[in-house]
């Protein structure tokens, strides 16, 4: 184009061409809606080809003059494009260059931030809808156009609850109507914990208290009852009690389990009678695709789910999933899948919690819920946006038996990923067929070994290092402990060659290999699950290779989980927590909490290293020598006081002090979140000018590793670098530490800094959202 020329402007991730104003090229005094070649709605479209043409620019040089004509020729205006979005001020000239670069935010239709008033079709109404309607909305509503229709007998039948519904409380009552108050009161309930008879009660009195023609139901029977026409669908299915199975499809019609032959119905405690009808125990399934057709349905958030397409990161920091060589990978492997932006990734996480809130109970009831990451990060964690999507019944936790539970879900992933649901998109008005895949779990350390169906305890603990896990039983302490850190080290490194540093040997072994999904895959292609709990099991492994499998994981029936970077996470806030108690409970040698004790230096002297550290026999006594990571009452006294001393903001964290036993010298009963503020901030500053400098900087050392590893930009070089630095600060704990410090938490993060490299900033993958 005459007038125009291209600039080259370095940038930190290499070269990229501008289009650039030419001199002479001015911005035209007024410019005829009439010269548009392209209507204000083909904005959103333009690719980075069409927007080089002369027509779009035209376009965009009336949009910045319009834009300085409405806001009065101020110097700065805010720049519209799809990466400033309305966020920050830019000249004219750099709008334009936006523009023609970035393209028109597609979301911006209705330049209010430049002066454009809305029309009367574009302003928002205010509809108010009722509480009925709403429920009506999210439970049965289809879009007439795209999907079928409901059956007529069950609309006409919800028409009549719909109008019952909406009735006022009472004659004259604006502010409530039956169901708005009902669900009002049932929320309460539920949030605080009222029993069944106590909210009868309240009801009862209330509709006494209220006009005679009041709408007020009686007990909570009948809330039930009238509730449950607006619920949203979820499918009961019945299983074996011994979690061999479920009542489904070919088993639909037994009475019986098919394995351990216990009856599917319950059993009466008192005559032991079987009652036919009632289900001994039930899952519940809410089903995920109809929560996606009602997620496009709502126009906001159809348009939030493609927010990832335009927001990836452009300096290689990365600050959300979507930057993850992971994502990338997905992109690369299946282009047709990532070629729509609508199509959804997800994550699953599962944890056991007691629904009775007692802690002298052992019942453990597991939720599995669902996490999108399509979303922006200030929405993906939101309660409501959350998806439940099995609901597994206790008593008992269902252990490696829970594949068993997991088959719907898993089943509707798979017809997701090959098929795809048709769904109404609100946003664009139109029926498109999505599909979805789950990127990865995010687990405790039991629960992931119960998902990914690896052992977690014993000589192959470590589902990364597999059968090349480093372990060592201790004769005295009774555990095995997982130590051999300068096998990750680089060959020419010196602490390889400090034989009395650490086990007295010098270290010759490699790195071990972390096994792909198409290995563990094949090396489990011919594995039997055997699935309940009806006995003990002995299997008989005739693969050397199975030893730390118990099964084949269900998640190997998607098409695409081998091929998966990271398959299950290493829960960050856990392993912190564990190793932060590990820390102080050491430190200030508190009973059942410290590391360190007579049998740890009786395994030192099995072992026949750290010599100086040997119990001594001093008559009828004996004696352990201080070790360098031991403190003085003194020095507890200090480490204690400035805890138990100290300010932080309000809502920073939770008050510390009062976990501190200045009396005693010990430190109980601390949080999750207590643990992660300590080891990211407070233990450097607590322990400062105490202990020994080398046990005191492979503290310090630790704690900074975990708090440039939970930063919420991370930057995948940095995390390189800390990869080697964790190792080496592992090596210290070696030197200083005795053997039996090092349970498998100690060893996890060694593979922290690889996840985060290949999956993205450790707040996506982490339990805080759904242990809360």
């Amino acid at each position: 184009m005459k007038g125009l020329r291209e600039t080259p402007v370095c940038s930190g991730r290499g070269s990229k061409v501008i289009l650039d104003i030419a001199l002479g090229f001015k911005l035209q005094a007024t410019i005829k809606e009439g010269l548009y070649c392209f209507t204000k709605s083909s904005w959103c479209l333009q690719t980075s080809r069409t927007r080089s043409t002369e027509e779009y620019m035209h376009a965009a040089l009336n949009f910045v003059e319009m834009a300085n004509r409405n806001t009065g020729n101020l110097e700065k205006i805010l720049c519209p494009c799809k990466c400033c979005r309305n966020m920050t001020h830019h000249t004219s000239k750099d709008v334009y260059e936006h523009l023609v670069i970035n393209g028109m935010d597609p979301i911006y239709t209705t330049w209010f931030h430049h002066g454009e008033e809305p029309t009367a079709a574009q302003k928002p109404r205010q509809v108010e809808m009722s509480e009925a309607h709403n429920l009506y909305s999210a439970a049965y509503a289809r879009d007439a156009d795209h999907l079928e229709p409901l059956d007529k007998a069950r609309e006409d039948n919800f028409a009549k609850e719909l109008e019952d519904a909406e009735t006022p409380l009472y004659s004259g009552c604006e502010n409530y109507t039956k169901l708005s108050a009902i669900v009002t009161l049932y929320k309460i309930k539920a949030e605080s914990g009222w029993t069944d008879e106590s909210f009868t009660k309240l009801l009862a009195s209330l509709h006494h208290m209220f006009p005679r023609d009041n709408a007020m139901l009686h007990s909570v029977k009948e809330v039930r009852k009238f509730l449950k026409t607006f619920e949203l669908c979820y499918e009961k299915i019945d299983a074996c009690v011994k979690d061999c199975c479920l009542f489904r499809k070919e088993n639909a019609q037994l009475e019986n389990c098919p394995k351990c032959g216990r009856s599917r119905w319950k059993v009466d405690a008192k005559t032991e009678k079987i009652v036919t009808g009632v289900p001994a125990k039930v899952l519940r399934y809410f089903p995920i695709i109809p929560k996606f057709q009602n997620m496009y349905r709502s126009l906001e958030m159809a348009k939030d789910l493609t927010w990832h397409s335009t927001h990836g990161s452009r300096d290689a920091m990365m600050r959300h999933p979507v930057d993850s060589p992971t994502w990338k990978t997905i992109d690369a492997k299946w282009p047709s899948f990532a070629a729509d932006p609508r199509n959804l990734r997800l994550g699953l996480a599962t944890d056991g919690f007691n629904p009775f809130g007692d802690l002298s109970s052992t019942y453990s009831c597991w939720p599995v819920m669902l996490v999108t990451y399509n979303l922006p990060p200030w929405l993906w964690m939101k309660k409501e946006n959350v998806l439940l999507t099995l609901l597994i019944p206790g008593p008992k936790q269902p252990g490696n038996d829970i594949d068993v539970y997991l088959q719907p879900l898993i089943e509707d992933l798979k017809f997701l990923w090959s098929n795809g649901a048709t769904i109404y998109d609100k946003f664009t008005g139109s029926t498109f067929t999505m599909r979805a895949i789950l990127m990865w779990t995010m687990n405790d350390y039991p629960a992931f070994g119960n998902l990914a169906g690896c052992t977690t305890k014993g000589k192959n603990a470590c589902p990364l290092c597999a059968f090349n896990t480093f372990s060592q039983w201790l004769k005295f302490s009774r555990k095995t402990v997982y130590m051999g850190h300068r096998r990750f080290l680089p060959l020419s490194h010196p602490f390889r060659k400090k034989k009395s540093w650490f086990d007295g040997k010098e270290e010759k072994g490699k790195k071990p290999r972390i096994m792909t999904g198409r290995e563990i895959s094949l090396a489990l292609k011919d594995f039997e699950n055997d699935w309940g709990k009806g006995g003990k099991k002995k299997r008989k492994r005739e693969i050397e290779d199975k030893e730390m499998w118990k099964k084949r994981s269900i998640f190997f029936d998607l098409p695409y989980w081998e091929k998966l970077p990271v398959r299950h996470n290493l829960d960050v806030m856990h392993i912190i927590k564990n190793i932060c108690e590990s820390i102080i409970g050491t430190l200030l040698d508190m009973d059942g909490k410290s590391k360190d004790g007579l049998n740890a230096r009786k395994d030192l002297q099995h072992l026949g290293i750290k010599h100086d550290l040997h119990p001594q026999d001093r008559g009828t006594k004996t004696y352990l020598p201080p070790a360098s990571f031991t403190l003085s009452k003194a020095e507890k006294q200090i480490f204690c006081k400035r805890l138990f001393d100290l300010k932080v903001p309000d809502g920073y964290s939770s008050n510390i002090a009062n976990c501190v036993d200045m009396e005693k010298l010990k430190i109980t009963g601390l949080k999750s979140h207590d643990c992660h503020v300590l080891m990211l901030q407070l233990l450097p500053v607590a322990l400062k000018g105490l202990l020994q400098p080398g046990p005191r900087n492979a503290i310090f050392r630790l704690c900074a590793f975990f708090n440039r590893l939970c930063k919420k930009v991370i930057d995948s070089e940095e995390i390189a670098f800390l990869e080697d630095e964790i190792v080496e600060t592992l090596c210290m704990f070696e030197r200083f530490f005795p053997p039996s410090f090092f349970d498998i938490m100690v060893h996890l993060p060694i593979h922290l800094g690889r996840e985060a490299r290949l999956s993205g900033p450790v707040q996506y993958r982490w339990m805080y959202l759904f242990e809360r």
